[in-house]
């Protein structure tokens, strides 16, 4: 059985610079505390937990005297009260969702309506809302914006992890409605990368493993990307997880990750894969 991995997978620039700051500081003999799980792996943070880095899901379970923000930035008034208490920050925003919070703001003061596509619950999102006064909108599928108010002028960005082709599907249908209506593609490069590549691969194999958190927004993509070319498209979180059963009379198994996915968990899944 041959092993194909898609030509880009794995830990995007943001999530990788957050745990290289995170461990920076962990290294100077600091007490670190992430708000928030750093990634959205289970096992990712686990290690950093075992190495000294420990998630905190509220501002008073930190401990010690240092704190990252990751990198799905965090809600302005979050960053006032670590202020407040005193607490040495490090910020470790991805540049991409700080691009995205200062697009908000901008938004605000022109007096725009802001409509982000993505997901109500994401941590990116609530944090980008932080930044914007005024009315917002949370779009997540195109049929969607029938339901926004008439007479309004949108302000569109993207959750950096959406689907790009949702996000153009939202688009298009917001400028027939909101013919004045201002777009920026915040869509992250990493993010369009990863889901072009996942999207070639599957159409090339006989089954895809997309190798990260279910919790985490985009992997989901990637599983639902590689499921309209290759129906047995299975997420997994580790190798423990590969049914040899589901691969009887496979030729070509492809293999990609999530930006939240460490490489080390993809060698493991990988090896088992070329082992069977």
């Amino acid at each position: 059985m041959e092993v194909l991995l898609a030509d880009v997978y794995g830990f995007c620039f943001g999530v990788r610079r957050a745990i290289e700051l995170a461990e920076a500081a962990q290294r100077e003999g600091r007490a670190v505390s992430t708000l928030g799980p750093l990634v959205h792996n289970s096992q990712e943070t686990t290690r950093l937990d075992a190495a000294g880095i420990h998630p905190a899901e509220r501002l008073e379970e930190i401990a010690g005297d240092t704190v990252v923000i990751r990198a799905h930035g965090a809600h302005p008034e979050t960053l006032e009260a670590l202020k407040e208490r005193a607490l040495n920050t490090v910020d470790a925003t991805c540049p991409f969702v700080a691009k995205s919070q200062r697009i908000a703001r901008e938004f605000a003061e022109a007096g725009l309506t802001l409509v982000v596509v993505g997901h109500p619950g994401h941590p990116e999102v609530q944090g980008i809302l932080g930044y914007f006064s005024g009315p917002s909108y949370i779009i997540t599928e195109p049929h969607e914006v029938d339901d926004l108010p008439a007479g309004i002028t949108p302000g569109v960005i993207a959750q950096t992890t959406v689907n790009e082709r949702t996000f153009r599907a939202v688009v298009a249908r917001l400028t027939a409605r909101y013919p004045s209506c201002v777009v920026e593609n915040t869509v992250c490069l990493a993010t369009r990368d990863r889901q072009e590549a996942a999207r070639e691969l599957a159409a090339d194999v006989d089954a895809v493993y997309v190798i990260g958190g279910r919790h985490s927004s985009n992997t989901n993509r990637l599983m639902e990307i590689c499921r309209q070319s290759c129906p047995k498209t299975f997420l997994i979180e580790t190798a423990d997880e590969i049914n040899p059963a589901d691969l009887q009379g496979i030729r070509r198994v492809g293999v990609t990750a999530g930006a939240s996915t460490p490489d080390w968990l993809i060698k493991q899944v990988v090896e088992r894969l070329r082992a069977l």
